[in-house]
């Protein structure tokens, strides 16, 4: 057969030429993150802002990620997990490939953490939580690794990388920090693996240039838009020197809190044990590497990579720095701290590749590699533990609806298309179908995970009608016009839910008086 009616084989032609640990790395990450996160795509698990904002992309502009909708329109508007949720794993493996590259890991079994460890981070499940920008999160972490990989293998690298930063940050602003966290690791290892110093120096200085122009033209870019208040996203580019050093104190100091002494409440127990060992491991492997490879017989060497140890920890905490304001970030917001898992797997190797190891090297390699994966499955089952709350949460609370929607239709007069609205709230006391609460409270620091009291906010209630059970609710009334309702004497004097009477006609609105309560 003539070759040249043959179409060229380019699949085959591209996994020819990619290295073996990348083939594992991306595949790794690809059956991994189908099986950690297999729950919520092969459900439809949503939020308290998933309900409100799709088919767009909520606040977006207003909170200074106005790159946001030009993605979003790439992939599902409404939020499907089965396109949204396989695309972020696709994107986030290709992302763990460029990890692996920028940390110059070698192995088999470093390639592969590297992706395990993504997958199973809490800020990735936080990221799929909020599905409808679930590919748009993990595109603007793409971006961030790739500025990191451009500017530690091209010398003018900075330039494009300074852009897709940029954009990454138009996208998600929090990623900037992973960005940075990742850029300081990269120099750490070199400093360790003997590279020139002066190269060193030199590729620091260009990437320090390139994040203060992705930085100063991202800041630019915000003067044209009137911003949220929104955890001081107003404030960015703003803040006094006093407000700057106070939170660079509370970086150094939730960053500590995270791994050692104050986790949030869905990192107890197991996931924080075995953090404590891994910061334990990484000091001793950190001890030994610097004693073999004589890092101190230069003392340049020694000088700017305790420095750089010094840092590492505030860039982890970047996002505190980048908004003074912020006092506690959310969980997707930390998805920098992944690079402390990197620094580990590392470290291990590094452990591993010295000629003069010892049983020692390989002992502490081999305990940060048990850890690290110890450390996944807890995070993972975490991360399971969450979606499965959701779930139930969700399924509670449509089956309470369906009952309310059920005495709506048996009211006398009331036809399918009507506006109706539901009155009333339980706050401060719990929800009817919440009082078997499963573990629910451990979960409460868990950015995203949505339980029954979240669903059955005033905002959510007829947007869950029409997207779930699919019944027209009409206009959503604003909270001024709700509050003018539960202002008039017939719905004071009506019973709540679900005895007879608490549904009526007032104003030539139908309403549903669920509690006497506002909240």
């Amino acid at each position: 057969m003539d070759d040249s009616r043959v179409i060229p084989d380019y699949f085959k032609n591209i996994l020819g030429k990619l290295e073996l640990k990348y083939k594992y790395t991306f595949f790794t990450g690809l059956v991994v993150g189908i099986l950690v996160h297999f729950l919520m795509i092969s459900n439809k698990i949503t939020n308290l802002d998933d309900i409100v904002c799709v088919p767009g992309v909520g606040g977006g502009k207003v909170l200074g990620r106005w790159f946001q909708e030009p993605v979003h329109d790439l992939f599902s508007p409404w939020s499907s997990p089965a396109l949204n949720g396989i695309m972020s794993i696709i994107i986030l493996s290709i992302a763990a490939c460029v990890i692996v590259s920028v940390l110059d890991i070698k192995s088999i079994t470093g390639a592969v953490l590297v992706p395990v460890i993504m997958m199973t981070l809490p800020s990735t499940a936080s990221n799929m939580y909020y599905m409808y920008l679930a590919p748009t999160f993990a595109l603007a972490i793409l971006a961030s690794t790739l500025n990191v990989y451009l500017i530690i293998k091209y010398k003018f690298g900075w330039i494009l990388g300074a852009v897709l930063q940029f954009f990454s940050m138009a996208c998600y602003q929090a990623y900037f920090g992973l960005a940075t966290s990742l850029l300081v690791l990269a120099f750490i290892i070199k400093l360790i693996d003997g590279n020139k110093v002066d190269s060193v120096v030199r590729c620091g200085i260009r990437s320090l240039v390139g994040l203060i122009i992705a930085m100063g033209g991202y800041i630019i870019s915000l003067k044209f838009i009137d911003l949220s208040d929104y955890k001081g996203l107003d404030n960015i580019g703003g803040s006094s020197i006093t407000d700057i050093i106070y939170a660079v104190l509370r970086a150094y100091h939730r960053v500590i809190q995270y791994f050692v002494t104050s986790p949030e409440s869905f990192m107890a127990y197991a996931p924080t044990y075995i953090n404590i060992i891994l910061v334990g491991l990484c000091l001793i492997a950190l001890v030994i590497l610097m004693i073999k490879k004589k890092v101190f017989t230069e003392i340049s060497r020694g000088i700017i990579l305790i420095i750089l140890l010094g840092i590492f920890p505030l860039a982890l905490g970047l996002v505190y720095v980048m908004a003074p304001e912020l006092s506690h970030a959310s969980t997707v917001m930390i998805y920098s701290y992944s690079a402390f898992y990197f620094m580990l797997i590392a470290f291990a190797e590094r452990l591993m590749q010295m000629p003069d190891r010892n049983k020692l090297c390989g002992i502490i390699s081999a305990l940060i590699v048990i850890a690290l994966i110890s450390e996944s499955y807890a995070c993972g089952r975490v991360v399971n533990n969450a979606y499965y709350r959701s779930y139930i949460a969700q399924r509670r609370t449509e089956q309470y609806y369906n009952r309310i929607i059920v005495k709506l239709e048996e009211t006398e007069g009331y036809q399918y298309g009507d506006p109706f609205v539901i009155l009333g709230g339980f706050y401060p006391n719990p929800v009817p179908i919440a009082s078997h609460n499963m573990n629910g409270k451990q979960l409460a620091d868990f950015e995203g995970a949505t339980y029954e009291d979240l669903l059955f906010l005033p905002n959510e209630r007829e947007r869950f009608i029409q997207i779930y059970l699919g019944v027209e609710t009409g206009d959503i009334m604003s909270v001024e016009d709700k509050g003018k309702l539960m202002e008039t004497e017939e719905f004071k004097n009506m019973p709540s839910f679900p005895a007879d009477g608490c549904v009526q006609k007032i104003d030539g609105i139908w309403v549903l008086k669920i509690a006497e309560n506002d909240g």
